[in-house]
């Protein structure tokens, strides 16, 4: 019952048309019953059964009586036109039956596909959005493949194992109910038979795919952590490579591969068996209605032999709507294990506002961390940190690898929020302040810059909106990196590679800059955004940062001591606290913490 909730309410936006594609599959399936049943009437007809001076007989309800109203006015075409000519007309009948049937099918499914692949756009959208939006808390406790799987793989099984499935559950459960009250129509005693028999076979059959709804959830969980080794395998293959590792990490594969193989060997096998089970099923009930009926048949109350024929006709439309039917609910057992991982995700909780959503639109005054802790699980990080970053002014913040700085910036962008304390600007807590209005406030340029497989116009353009060329050729210019760009055949347009690769890591951070300059943020955050570069490539890039802080409150996160000598005030971290603040000449008189560093790097 909880599975057929969740189907519901996939489908609940799409009810009308739905229902136009059963009402289309229902006209198909009159006229598929009309083609079977003319049978009776031809077969009457072929062998003779028709008498050209018939009289009208008396029409009850019944199929006897029905047959012989037809045999009448068969008869009155023979006496009128021929045997051949009464021929002609039942095959074109039959024909002009069939073909209505198929042509309502075929409508029946156009109207399906959109409801179809509506909703699998729909889940796509909503699972990427959902990660955009989810915390790092979570991001960092789940592995990456699984997630990309979850949008990539599980979704596409969401239309192979239940969207595609229930094509045949809104068409063939409707055809069977018509033809088996066709078949009472025609016999009562053999169809009540037929009843006997069809629930002993689908009980068979449920009890092979009960268990695949749990095996193909295994499957889905190792053929996500084959994504996740892949994507790490890619990323990391300069490491893997370098320390030797390629035989590691092949093997690594190869055991997830072969749990993954053996597993949906498993459902495979439980899913596969239900069709030729359901197949065997149907032609023992074939037997069993043949040697059931031959008896009636020959009995002097018995059938009739053309309704007889008419019957194993109609009968033999049943089984394999019946076997989809097997196969569909088969395969949903599938489609439903990949819903439960999706709504897992849709169903995770987001970062949000603990009050009103302010929008702030403006940098006013300060920004105050104020007895500000926090902990990655049970491991604390920052503890009581205090620090006020005036509109305008420098603020660097130092200390040795591990003391905290890069966190003090993802709880400013609230990439995660706060144990204790708070952080404010302009005096209104950040969990109040809308997240999209929050993160217009800021610029960032890391020491890893985060290009996008797209041309270097768009990764300088990313997310502005009212933006003209000639604003990112000007972002280009003052960031130093419109010299390099022209040199490249297609200037801005040409494309950056996977993760930049095609540039150099100057260059890359360069278009960083180029993009924060574009953005013109009033609080720029530069987290240690030369330390991975050469002296050369840095003094080219401090000078595009330059122009970049250029009238903007900056928030410095230094590892080389060199760039923040000018800040108008320095925080040094150890061990997630506070020590030591003032400015540079201050703390090299403290001679405490900030001095020692200095002395490590041997700066003067």
């Amino acid at each position: 019952m909880k599975d057929i909730k969740k189907l519901l309410g996939l489908l609940k936006l799409h009810t009308f048309k739905l229902c136009v594609v059963s009402f289309f599959n229902m006209l198909a399936t009159i006229f598929s019953l009309f083609s079977v049943t003319f049978l009776a009437p031809f077969l009457s007809l072929i062998f003779n059964q028709v008498d050209a001076n018939m009289e009208k007989p008396v029409l009850v309800f019944s199929s006897d009586s029905l047959l012989s109203m037809v045999k009448y006015y068969l008869s009155i075409l023979v006496a009128g036109h021929g045997v051949v000519v009464a021929l002609i007309i039942m095959l074109l009948i039959v024909f002009l039956m069939f073909f209505l049937c198929k042509l309502f099918s075929y409508l029946a499914i156009c109207v399906y596909v959109p409801v179809r692949t509506s909703i699998i756009e729909d889940y796509r959208n909503k699972a990427y959005k959902k990660i955009l939006n989810l915390p790092f808390s979570y991001l960092s406790t789940h592995k990456k493949g699984d997630i990309i799987s979850l949008v990539i793989n599980d979704v596409q099984e969401i239309d192979n194992s239940l969207l595609d499935p229930l094509q045949s559950l809104l068409n063939y459960p409707l055809m069977i109910v018509m033809y088996l009250l066709a078949l009472f129509f025609t016999s009562t005693h053999l169809t009540i038979f037929v009843l006997v028999l069809l629930p002993l076979s689908g009980l068979a059959i449920s009890g092979i795919q009960r268990k695949l709804k749990s095996k193909s959830a295994q499957a889905k969980s190792y053929q996500a952590e084959m994504t996740g080794v892949t994507e790490e395998g890619i990323y990391a293959l300069r490491v893997i490579k370098a320390f030797n590792a390629i035989g590691f990490m092949n093997n690594y594969f190869r055991r997830i591969n072969d749990q993954y193989t053996k597993t949906y060997i498993k459902v495979s096998r439980k899913r596969d068996l239900s069709s030729p089970f359901g197949e065997f099923m149907g032609m023992v009930i074939v037997v069993c209605i043949l040697l059931f009926g031959s008896v009636m048949v020959l009995s002097t109350k018995g059938m009739l032999p053309e309704l007889f024929v008419a019957y194993i006709a109609m009968f033999t439309q049943i089984i394999n709507p019946v076997k989809s039917v097997a196969d569909a609910t088969a395969n949903l057992k599938k489609g439903y294990a990949s819903v439960d991982r999706i709504e897992t995700l849709l169903n995770e909780t987001e970062q949000c506002q603990t009050g009103i959503a302010i929008e702030k639109d403006s940098f006013e005054k300060e920004i105050l961390f104020t007895d500000v802790s926090f902990s990655y699980g049970e491991k604390p990080v920052l503890q009581g940190v205090n620090i006020c970053i005036p509109k305008g002014k420098k603020i660097a913040i130092c200390g040795m690898s591990g003391a905290g700085k890069t966190t003090i910036v993802s709880l400013l962008l609230r990439f995660y929020d706060v144990s204790s304390g708070k952080i404010t600007i302009d005096g209104i807590n950040i969990n109040d302040i809308q997240i999209g209005s929050l993160l217009s406030l800021f610029g960032v340029v890391s020491q890893e810059s985060i290009l996008f497989n797209d041309s270097i116009y768009n990764n300088i353009l990313l997310g502005q909106k009212n933006v003209s060329e000639q604003d990112v050729y000007k972002a280009a210019q003052v960031a130093n990196a419109e010299l390099f760009i022209k040199e490249f055949e297609d200037a801005y347009q040409t494309n950056v590679g996977d993760r930049g690769a095609k540039l150099s890591g100057g260059q890359q951070q360069r278009i960083s800059i180029a993009r924060a300059l574009l953005k013109n943020p009033p609080i720029l955050i530069l987290d240690e955004a030369t330390s991975a570069l050469d002296v050369q490539t840095e003094r080219m890039v401090q000078t595009s940062i330059d122009h970049l802080a250029d009238g903007k409150t900056c928030i410095i996160i230094a590892h080389r001591l060199s760039t923040i000598v000018n800040a108008d005030e320095i925080y040094v971290l150890e061990g997630g606290k506070v020590v030591e603040k003032g400015s540079h000449k201050d703390l090299i008189n403290k001679g405490g913490v900030y001095k020692q560093m200095v002395d490590m790097q041997s700066f003067e």
